[in-house]
C-alpha cells in the first residue's frame, strides 16, 4: 500500500532470490547494472548489493552486507534509510537543489 501511495509501480514482495527478482525487473525496464542501486540489511540481499553499481546496506544491516556495499547509511531500516540514499544520489547528480525549488 505504501508503494503505491509513493507512485511505485514495480514491488516484489516475498522473493526467494532477490538477486533473480532484480535481473527480471532490471531486463524489463531495459537498463544496465550500473544504473541501478539496491539498498539491502540482510544476507539474501549479499547477491543484488553486489551486482549493480550502487550497492547499499542500512545501518543496522548484517556485518556480511556493510562489507559488501558500496555505501552504508547512517539511518537504520526503517528511520529514514531510503531518504538518505535518495537524497545523497540527488546531490551527487546536483538535482537536489531542483528537487528543493518544487516545494519553494
Amino acid at each position: 500500500m505504501r508503494a503505491e501511495e509513493l507512485g511505485i509501480e514495480i514491488v516484489r514482495q516475498g522473493t526467494g532470490d532477490k538477486l533473480a527478482a532484480l535481473e527480471q525487473i532490471r531486463e524489463e525496464l531495459g537498463l544496465k547494472p550500473e544504473q541501478i542501486c539496491y539498498l539491502g540489511d540482510d544476507l539474501p540481499d549479499l547477491p543484488a548489493v553486489r551486482a549493480v553499481g550502487l550497492g547499499v546496506a542500512v545501518a543496522d544491516a548484517c556485518d556480511e552486507l556493510r562489507r559488501a556495499a558500496h555505501y552504508v547509511t547512517t539511518a537504520a531500516g526503517g528511520s529514514g534509510a531510503v531518504r538518505e540514499t535518495v537524497e545523497m544520489i540527488l546531490k551527487a547528480q546536483r538535482r537536489w537543489d531542483d528537487v528543493i525549488q518544487t516545494y519553494l
